[in-house]
């Protein structure tokens, strides 16, 4: 289902706590981590990040492009590997049917989208278990690193309930 322009907009602004960019480094990216449940990654230039510090994520998602252009190079790591197609602006039944075998199923996972993997955060955000930390790209500024909790995973409900996403 397509999202509505405010509910886009308020997806826009960062879910969690934005690290910029110039204060991205593998100490910092380790303690943001530290003692988290499971690691996701949403997005090519995020996970790639993470592998380069030799952090693989427990559920990456990648649509082999970055901000929407094309990219020939992806994070290489083992990991059992899930597809799914997801067009820009949407988040459809059979992302969300994959994202809940990859909370699910063994790790680490790497989900291929077919189309946009960007809103498949919100999802994640309420799939993954409390004590994770879900990692993705803020364009241009930095990485978001959202802390799951109850009240986060209630707002993520929240906010997909309201543009009727179950």
């Amino acid at each position: 289902m397509p999202v509505s322009p405010d509910d886009l907009q308020k997806l826009k602004n960062p879910f969690g706590e934005l690290i910029p960019d110039s204060e991205l480094d593998e100490q910092r990216i380790r303690a943001t981590i530290k003692g988290a449940k499971f690691v996701v990654t949403v997005g090519d230039a995020t996970t790639e990040r993470l592998v380069s510090f030799k952090i693989i994520p427990d559920i990456a998602i990648i649509d082999g492009k970055e901000r929407r252009l094309a990219t020939n190079h992806r994070a290489s790591y083992p990991a059992r590997e899930l597809q799914c197609a997801n067009p820009s602006g949407s988040i459809t039944t059979e992302a969300l049917e994959i994202l809940r075998q990859a909370v699910t199923g063994t790790h680490p996972v790497r989900i291929v989208v077919e189309g946009e993997e960007d809103m498949l955060a919100l999802p994640m955000f309420w799939m993954a278990p409390e004590g994770s930390v879900v990692l993705y790209g803020q364009p241009l500024e930095g990485i978001v690193a959202v802390n799951i909790s109850a009240s986060k995973k209630n707002e993520a409900k929240d906010l997909m309930d309201r543009i009727g996403i179950n």
